[in-house]
């Protein structure tokens, strides 16, 4: 087919019209394709006004409150059906091209809870290689400056309890009325999950970790 003659189809919004009258035809009018696409009835109007402009030809005709498919609307209903196997062609060559999707983590810890991080990060990214983890380190006060602007994911600090083990006084945060992300709401339960060797205390908490209070408070 002559380049020329193929202009017409690729003047923007084409093809969303194009999904537009392929809802109309086969929902048989524009008040159930607009719920369908939600879209509001008069955009599904204007977008069949469009596309009957560029095609130059007449694709409905009312009769009484019914629309009614010409001709050439019925032809144009054929070939969207043709198109729309030829899309989910084209969806399913591109798919082994595609990147995956990787899911990030960022943890923001004291210097000296780098060997307990590192054993964290090992761990989690053994059972779970789909997630790229990030560690970042700083002292208390920058730590709990990036904590208050919710720079990072989650927080690992140190708990000052005297008593308490040294390998236990850490503490992992988050902050908090911010959605937590599906990387960080994993890394935090099976953080207190395996941590210890699965090993728990009395109270069902994991040995090792703990979810606490912010280190400035009480």
């Amino acid at each position: 087919m002559s380049r020329t003659r193929l202009r017409r189809f690729f003047r923007h919004g084409l093809l969303p019209q194009l999904f537009v009258f392929e809802a109309v035809a086969r929902l048989g009018g524009v008040t159930r394709a607009a719920g369908e696409l939600h879209l509001a009835q008069p955009t599904v109007s204007l977008q069949l006004k469009k596309l009957a402009g560029t095609l130059e030809v007449a694709l409905f005709e009312q009769r009484g409150r019914t629309l009614h498919l010409t001709p050439a609307g019925r032809a144009l209903q054929e070939a969207c059906k043709g198109l729309a196997a030829f899309l989910d062609d084209l969806e399913q060559r591109l798919i082994p091209f595609r990147a995956a999707r990787t899911e990030a983590l960022r943890l923001a810890a004291e210097p000296e809870a780098r060997a307990v991080a590192a054993r964290l990060i090992a761990g989690f990214c053994a059972r779970n290689p789909g997630v790229q983890v990030s560690l970042y380190l700083a002292d208390r006060a920058e730590l709990l400056s990036r904590f208050a602007a919710g720079t990072d994911d989650v927080y690992l600090f140190e708990l000052e309890v005297d008593g308490l083990p040294q390998d236990q006084r850490w503490s992992l945060l988050h902050v908090k009325g911010r959605e937590l992300a599906r990387s960080a709401a994993l890394f935090l339960r099976e953080s207190l999950l395996y941590n210890g060797a699965g090993k728990e205390e009395g109270n069902g908490t994991p040995a090792g970790l703990q979810r606490g209070r912010r280190p400035d408070r009480p």
